[in-house]
């Protein structure tokens, strides 16, 4: 009986988690018989750096080449058995060419227990064989599914449902939309059951291809952390406090011992409760194993949400004009913020329509008792839709225009009563600027700092538009702190989780910070295992051997 773990991505970097946990038995004895123990993924995330060192946004990975281009420089593990067979090119012998790569493997995969609907977390679940169940909240699958609804088409992002290839003069081809359905994904909720009102949603596509539906399967019983099993192994799942709605970490029950992965947490959000209960039940489990993200522990003092809505409320009292607040995608959290300030300084919030459209699907997921975390924009007044300028628009979208009516707002509307909105641009909506031609006004950047080299420029063309239409930047990361809230947990907070949980192996993932972690003899901490990418760590008897 052994438990193995092996760090695909996400070791020594920040994000692109791809965790493999494989057990020969679980705490009972019973084994999954000849062919091994059960093997789940925790996330398998698109590593953000490792692929911005080959690629960027006109030099992408070749679709048509399915799975060549991101084995070549190992954006996905050489681990042959787990991808999806329509991206396999039979004529390039791909597991041949690639079957001397290092770390390769032949391996299977129950599935994969998915933290939360970032990217650098789930995207690459787009390449694995569709029949791979993916276990998570209910939130967590909503946002995924809404991401992937009104986004543009994109093989890296078919996170719940995939548009199938087939082979066309040597090379991949999307098959025809008339003919063939998209290839929905196995999700299984693992925190409450699935509400009728989300039927509809789960069982269709953002295009005018059809759905080849596989059901949203719901849990039983009461609140979480509800148990659940994946094959003979027992997991619980557990809320916890992100940037993004819905993320949760997860325990898993081996014949060695409990596995605790806490994905990306905070304990300075609204939602700081929950990663408190998380910690304080797992230190009941005293673990083996805690695999733990470590993304910004040399903060001490973090800026809470609360501290956001004090800043940002100044900004928007103090201008008389128009409001813009750009801010990271899928960050509900800080939308509901503004909104709040919205409704405080008597304008409304005009949304886009993929911000509608998650809100819309997040409140559908609690029909039953409204949650004031997730209005509705289109039975909310303080809402209102911003129509971007477009010829043509996506179905998910035209029908969602033509159902709020009154409420779609333009740039001549927004020009014309500036004073009247908060509006939720990002950097990629700065065009709409050229339309509005706004008269001064705030700009309130209320996203993180320039973390890489693409960023920087980014955040440089933003201050040239920024300035161009004579608007005031508040909240500019390189002068004036206070107007984000990092989705991570500072440094003093990680260092009392890992302490109070008391595992006997700690494994950093999601991170840079070997120093923070590696303390050699210090007492009450546990014995650090720095991963290395590709490397299986085994464990017997309660050991790390090897």
């Amino acid at each position: 009986m052994a438990l193995k773990i092996t760090v695909y991505d996400g070791a020594g970097v920040i994000g692109g988690n791809k965790i493999l946990l494989e057990s020969d038995a679980v705490a009972d004895g019973a084994t999954r018989g000849a062919a091994g123990g059960a093997a789940v993924f925790l996330d398998f995330g698109m590593s953000f750096g490792g692929r911005g060192r080959f690629f960027e946004e006109f030099l992408k990975p070749r679709s048509a080449l399915g799975l060549t281009d991101l084995l070549e420089f190992g954006l996905l593990p050489p681990l042959a058995g787990i991808y999806r067979r329509d991206l396999d090119l039979p004529e390039w012998r791909l597991w041949d060419r690639y079957r001397n790569a290092p770390g390769f493997r032949e391996v299977r995969a129950d599935a994969v227990l998915l933290t939360h609907a970032h990217l650098d977390h789930s995207a690459y679940i787009s390449f694995l064989d569709p029949a791979i169940p993916v276990y998570t909240g209910l939130v967590t699958a909503v946002v995924a599914k809404a991401s992937q609804d009104s986004a543009p088409s994109d093989i890296e992002r078919e996170v719940c449902y995939a548009t199938l290839r087939e082979p066309k003069q040597g090379l991949l081809t999307a098959t025809n939309f008339k003919k063939v359905p998209y290839k929905q994904r196995p999700f299984r909720v693992v925190d409450r059951p699935v509400p009728d009102a989300l039927k509809p949603f789960w069982g269709q596509g953002g295009s005018t291809r059809a759905m080849e539906p596989q059901e949203l399967r719901g849990a039983e019983g009461g609140p979480t952390p509800n148990p659940f099993r994946v094959g003979e192994l027992n997991i619980k799942w557990f809320p916890v406090d992100h940037s993004v709605p819905g993320a949760g970490a997860f325990a898993i029950e081996t014949a060695e011992g409990w596995v605790v992965y806490t994905g990306d947490i905070r304990l300075h959000g609204r939602g700081r409760g929950q990663t408190e209960l998380f910690r304080d039940e797992c230190a009941k489990l005293r673990p083996l194993v805690l695999i733990s993200e470590g993304t910004h522990p040399g903060t001490t003092q973090p800026v809470a949400e609360e501290e956001v809505h004090e800043r940002a409320r100044a900004a928007v009292r103090a201008e008389r004009g128009l409001v813009l607040a750009d801010f990271g995608p899928r960050n509900v959290e800080r939308l509901l913020t503004f909104l709040e300030i919205a409704r405080e300084t008597g304008r409304r919030l005009a949304v886009t329509a993929k911000d509608a459209f998650l809100l819309e699907a997040m409140a559908a997921a609690d029909p039953a008792t409204p949650n004031p975390l997730t209005p509705n924009p289109l039975t909310d007044d303080a809402f209102v839709i911003y129509g971007e300028a477009r010829l043509s628009r996506e179905t998910w979208e035209r029908v969602l225009l033509e159902r709020y009516g009154d409420k779609v707002r333009v740039a001549r509307d927004v020009a014309a009563d500036p004073d009247a909105y908060i509006l939720c641009f990002s950097f990629f909506d700065l065009g709409e600027l050229v339309d509005i031609r706004p008269a001064g006004g705030t700009y309130i950047y209320s996203s993180s700092e320039a973390y890489s080299e693409e960023m920087a420029i980014d955040l440089a063309r933003l201050r040239n538009w920024v300035g161009h239409f004579g608007l005031t930047m508040a909240g500019d990361p390189d002068h004036e702190r206070g107007f984000h809230a990092s989705g991570h947990i500072h440094g003093p907070g990680l260092e009392g989780l890992i302490k109070a949980i008391a595992p006997r192996y700690l494994i950093p993932v999601h991170t840079e910070s070997r120093d923070f972690f590696v303390r050699d003899g210090e007492r009450g901490w546990p014995e650090v295992v720095w991963p290395e990418a590709g490397k299986t760590y085994e464990f017997r008897n309660g050991r790390l051997v090897g």
